[in-house]
This record gives C-alpha cells, sequence and structure tokens, in this order.
C-alpha cells in the first residue's frame, strides 16, 4: 500500500493523534459487578531518556484494558494494568520478571522496544514461565532462540528488508540501489534482507555501512553518491542516520530514497524536502482507514496519543484478553498455554496468527 508520507504523518494517523489528550495511563475503572480480576504487566522503561516511548506502550495497554472492561459485555472478568520500570536495564528488567512472577493474578507481560535488552531478558521470562508479547521491536533475535512464550507483532527486520525490496524493484525499478545502514543495534538486518532479496529480484544492489557513533555523514555521503546509485534505501533511526539526507543532496544524489520504519516518526518531517517523494515502510497499516475498529481507534484517540508503539501495545493487549477468554484462563501457565495453540486474532492493527516461534505467520508491511 503507498501512501503520501507527509500528509499522512499530518494526518494524525500514525501519530501521533491528539496532542491535547494525557500522555500517561489514567487509573483502572473496574466496574463492581465483575467477580474475578486478572493482571497484564508491562516491563518498560518509565524513567530516564526512553520513558516517553514506555508511556506509550503503558497507554496503549490502558487503552484496551479500559476499552475492554467498559464494554465487555455479560463477561465477569475484569483485567488490571500492572506497570514495571526496567530503567532500559537488564538487571532490573530481569527483577521485574520475578517480582511478576510473584503476582498470581498476572497473566502474561507486555516488553518494550530494544531488541537487545528484551533478547538478553528471554531467559528470565522462560524460567518463570511468563508469557511475553513484544510490541514494539522487530529484531531478528527475539524469536530466533526458538523460546516458545515469546510473541512479538510487528515483522521482524530482514523480512521488513526482503519486502521493501521487492516492492522497490517492481515500482521504481531502479538500474542500481543501496542499502545505507549504521554498525549500531538497529539496522544492519533489514539492509541484509532487502540485499538477500535484491539478488533473487533481479536487482543491483549493496550495502553500504557506516559508523553509529561518531558519524561523518559528509564522508559518507561522498562515498555512497560516488557509486551514482538511483535509490537509496535507509536502515537506522531518524535521529541518528536523518542528517545523512540532506549530506547526499549536497553530495549530488538526485535519485529517490526509501526507508525502514525506523524513520516511521514525526522527526522524519525535518527532512521532509530532501526526503520527497521518498517510501517508508512500517508494520502500522493506516488505522483511521480501517473501518472494522473505527469506534475502538476513536476511543482510544480521545483518552491518549496513539503512536506506533501505542497501537502495537494495545493489539498485544487484545491477545492476551482474547486468549484469556477463549479458553477460560485464570494465570500465567493457562495464559501460556493458550497463546500457543494455533488461533487468530483480531486487533486494532490487524489479524494475527502466530508461527511456533512467535512471529506472525502471514507478517504485513505498508509502504507510505
Amino acid at each position: 500500500m503507498s501512501m503520501n508520507r507527509r500528509s499522512f504523518l499530518r494526518s494524525g494517523a500514525a501519530a501521533l493523534g491528539a496532542a491535547s489528550v494525557p500522555g500517561i495511563a489514567r487509573a483502572q475503572f473496574i466496574p463492581s459487578q465483575y467477580q474475578q480480576q486478572l493482571t497484564i504487566g508491562v516491563n518498560v522503561p518509565l524513567s530516564g531518556d526512553r520513558a516517553a516511548a514506555g508511556r506509550d506502550i503503558v497507554n496503549g495497554v490502558a487503552a484496551a484494558i479500559e476499552y475492554t472492561n467498559r464494554f465487555g459485555g455479560t463477561f465477569r472478568t475484569a483485567f488490571n494494568l500492572r506497570t514495571f520500570d526496567d530503567m532500559d536495564a537488564l538487571a532490573q528488567s530481569i527483577v521485574n520478571v520475578q517480582f511478576a512472577s510473584a503476582d498470581s493474578t498476572i497473566i502474561a507481560m507486555i516488553g518494550g522496544f530494544d531488541g537487545p535488552l528484551i533478547t538478553a531478558s528471554l531467559g528470565a521470562y522462560q524460567n518463570a514461565e511468563m508469557p511475553l508479547l513484544v510490541p514494539g521491536s522487530t529484531a531478528d533475535s527475539i524469536t530466533a532462540r526458538g523460546y516458545r512464550n515469546v510473541w512479538r507483532l510487528p515483522a521482524k527486520d530482514s523480512l521488513e528488508g526482503q519486502l521493501a525490496a521487492q516492492f522497490i524493484a517492481k515500482r521504481e525499478k531502479p538500474k542500481m540501489a543501496i542499502a545505507v545502514t549504521q554498525d549500531g543495534d538497529y539496522g544492519q538486518s533489514v539492509a541484509q534482507g532487502f540485499l538477500n532479496q535484491s539478488k533473487a529480484s533481479g536487482m543491483t544492489s549493496y550495502v553500504y555501512l557506516f559508523p553509529y557513533d561518531k558519524p561523518n555523514y559528509s564522508v559518507a555521503a561522498k562515498e555512497i553518491a560516488a557509486k551514482a546509485p538511483d535509490f537509496i534505501y535507509l536502515c537506522g533511526l531518524t535521529g541518528q542516520m536523518g542528517p545523512l539526507v540532506p549530506a547526499l543532496r549536497s553530495a549530488g544524489y538526485k535519485g529517490k530514497f526509501g526507508a525502514s520504519q525506523g524513520f516511521f516518526n514525526e522527526a522524519s518531517l525535518k527532512y521532509a524536502d530532501a526526503l520527497d517523494g521518498a517510501i517508508i515502510s512500517t508494520s502500522l497499516p493506516p488505522l483511521d482507514l480501517a473501518p472494522d475498529v473505527a469506534n475502538a481507534y476513536a476511543d482510544f484517540r480521545s483518552h491518549y496519543p496513539v503512536t506506533a508503539l501505542s497501537a502495537f501495545a494495545y493489539a498485544s493487549a487484545q491477545i492476551v484478553i482474547a486468549s484469556a477468554r477463549r479458553t477460560g484462563a485464570t494465570n500465567r501457565l493457562t495464559t501460556m498455554t493458550a497463546l500457543q495453540a494455533p488461533s487468530s486474532y483480531t486487533t486494532m492493527v490487524g489479524q494475527f496468527q502466530f508461527t511456533p516461534t512467535g512471529d506472525p505467520l502471514d507478517p504485513l508491511v505498508y509502504f507510505y
């Protein structure tokens, strides 16, 4: 699917929704008629530099729980939210899992967006027999270890790169494409997936890698431009790779840009003129164009800012709630069994079925 990226960001559909709504989860309202209460835990940074992203995830889970409790029909179970601040540190994340496992009402945890941290903590979740849903990280490593207690919603990095290469080869038909990435935690798997699929599609392509720490954008731009590509696919984060875009234009690059979902954010508007006509890939569908979630989406936007993180967190909570209700699960072990069974889930961001290792069976990537 293609869509004008600049218009999409400014419309608020991805966004970066209603700016006037509160940015933190509200206290849960649980109607008195409910006799059983089950809890969904959230283990994310709620302090430090990444606290805003952590609050996005809390907001999404809170919105899904509140909507379920208010419009849950005749069900006799209410859902609660319990937050844990992992401080963006592995040791604290593991301690939080241990605390969560001591709460008999917690049936599952929803994690964050830091791929290496989540991957390193998977053993703690496994040892606690705690189901973990991941709304914010696309790192291949999360589902590459064979754990059966983790489910990740967005498409993994290597697959996004493959699907982007297919789309670009058919639509843009470049003579030569370069996937640009940095030597940090994010981007290299996307670039490798792009390169592998490019070869299969008969598209000439290369990968250019430059430093994440202390990057020299001018030097990188000159080296890339010297190879005379007519398409550049940016596999990285706007904050760290964005300055390369105007540097490439200054170095004489006149071709088109594409970018992975690390550029799917409002910060990319800073480079809108240089990126004009760019194709940005993401797992997030255009929620304002999906009539089957219109009521839930309107309710969501009326209470919390809607971002990619909060939308996938909302969907993660929906999956936990649906699995518990289908099977009557009342603890984390029965919830994990329910999640491991082949099932289809209807969520805010689309339909999900999962492979045994926890990736979406038929992941979708959208191009804006």
